[in-house]
């Protein structure tokens, strides 16, 4: 049964006395497993509570402070964390399809793995966060900052990553089939083992990204900037744009393959 407007309201008092006291008046938030389901969160303090497991779809949680959260198999389907602060949250484990995280606070949060599909992260910052084998297939990460990331093997097929900040994130084995990366900056980004496939990378910076045995067939890399990259071992037969000056740019070896 749902918690009460009024009993959630108690809860979230008795949270923000315990915060304010440092842990010596009130309680902090234990709403772990309660069903929460489009209940309004907006504003709230809830640093450090426990909502583990609890049912937060359709939730508005709009510019609340989740910072440290305890939010792991938490069920958060069409939730709406816009501008939101979960900065070292941890949300392993949760059901993120349709979030809205657009301009929310994840650095450094724990994602691995969590089911983004259809996500909204645009102008989020995931700086630091852990999102291995994390599900993004299809999330809009537009203008998303993700710089040291981690999100090795990561599902990212068709996802939107138009002027995305991927500077030193860790994409190794990550799939990237189809993803908009058109102006994205991968400067120092790893790349090894990636699959790329039909990936738009127009204007994109690459700069010393390796991208030692990744699948870039029909990727499009018109005016992208890869000085000094790591293509050993890369597959890029029938990219768009790369031309012969682009193999004097970057390091190429015998097993780099760039035509049948």
């Amino acid at each position: 049964m749902p918690m009460s407007p009024a009993e959630l309201r108690l809860v979230i008092n008795r949270h923000g006395a315990w915060i304010d006291s440092e842990g010596t008046t009130g309680e902090r938030a234990d709403l772990s497993g309660e069903n929460l389901s489009r209940a309004e969160l907006r504003d709230a303090r809830l640093h450090y509570a426990d909502l583990s497991e609890a049912i937060l779809s359709g939730a508005r949680i709009q510019d609340a402070d989740l910072h440290g959260a305890n939010l792991q198999r938490a069920r958060l389907y069409e939730a709406n964390f816009r501008d939101a602060n979960l900065q070292d949250a941890d949300l392993s484990g949760a059901l993120l399809q349709r979030v809205r995280f657009r301009g929310a606070n994840l650095k450094n949060a724990d994602l691995a793995p969590a089911d983004l599909e259809l996500a909204d992260l645009t102008n989020a910052d995931l700086s630091g966060a852990r999102l291995h084998r994390a599900t993004l297939r299809g999330a809009n990460l537009r203008e998303a900052t993700l710089c040291g990331t981690d999100l090795r093997k990561s599902d990212l097929q068709e996802a939107n990553l138009l002027n995305t900040d991927l500077q030193g994130a860790n994409l190794r084995g990550a799939n990237l089939q189809s993803a908009n990366l058109q102006g994205a900056d991968l400067r120092n980004a790893d790349l090894q083992s990636a699959r790329l496939q039909n990936a738009d990378l127009v204007q994109a910076d690459l700069r010393r990204a390796s991208f030692i045995k990744a699948r870039m067939q029909n990727a499009d890399l018109y005016k992208a900037n890869i000085e000094n990259s790591d293509l050993r071992g890369a597959d890029l037969r029938n990219a768009v744009g790369f031309t012969g000056r682009h193999i004097g740019q970057a390091r190429t070896d015998e097993t780099t393959r760039v035509h049948d």
